[in-house]
């Protein structure tokens, strides 16, 4: 239901409010399609090589990408490392006779193909981006990491009762690890990305 506003019968906080909202609402989708330069965007991180490597790879070159082009790019990269590490984690779950391991990788894969798992949030977060809703996007961004950071970190000892750890670290040795790590930079990749939404120039 549409609202009217009337001079006479609008709080003036309420007021205030409205136009402070509608000011940061404009201020993001304004920041949305500012340019920045890759450089600027991977020094915030511990990972500029990767950094560097993976916004320069955009189809159609970074240079003139905009601020939701490489949130929209970066987004689909961390689609097909979550179902690569999936195929890498059903490929374990058959092979292993460990069950330890097999506990981790199972927990691992209902983390990412669960109703609320990482992939889940993906074509959500898509459909925020598109609709310039920068805050839903962020706050998938961070269920995102909460997933991948629950899956790296089962099955270490956090001397903690918690049943979702051993009282013994379990040690991977399969390439379990570094799929979630590379998610992990992705994912710090696009956080720094979304703070430019947010930010004042």
């Amino acid at each position: 239901m549409a609202c009217h506003f009337n001079g006479n019968n609008v709080r003036p906080y309420s007021l205030i409010l409205t136009l402070v909202f509608a000011f940061l609402l404009f201020d993001a989708t304004s920041n949305a399609q500012k340019i920045v330069k890759v450089e600027e965007i991977c020094k915030q991180t511990k990972i500029f090589a990767y950094c560097s490597n993976l916004l320069n790879s955009i189809p159609g070159g970074a240079a003139r990408a905009d601020v939701d082009s490489l949130a929209h790019y970066t987004i689909e990269v961390i689609r097909s490392k979550l179902k690569n590490t999936v195929n890498l984690l059903n490929t374990l779950i058959a092979k292993t006779t460990d069950p330890k391991a097999k506990e981790v990788y199972n927990f691992c894969l209902k983390q990412f193909t669960g109703d609320d798992g990482a992939l889940a949030e993906i074509d959500p977060m898509q459909r925020s981006l598109k609709a310039k809703d920068y805050n839903y996007v962020s706050l998938h961004i961070n269920n995102l990491v909460w997933d991948d950071d629950l899956c790296m970190s089962h099955g270490k000892d956090q001397s903690s009762t918690s049943s979702h750890h051993f009282t013994t670290e379990f040690k991977d040795s399969s390439p379990l690890p570094q799929f979630t790590d590379d998610i992990f930079k992705v994912l710090q990749i696009i956080t720094i990305i979304s703070n430019y939404w947010f930010k004042n120039y």
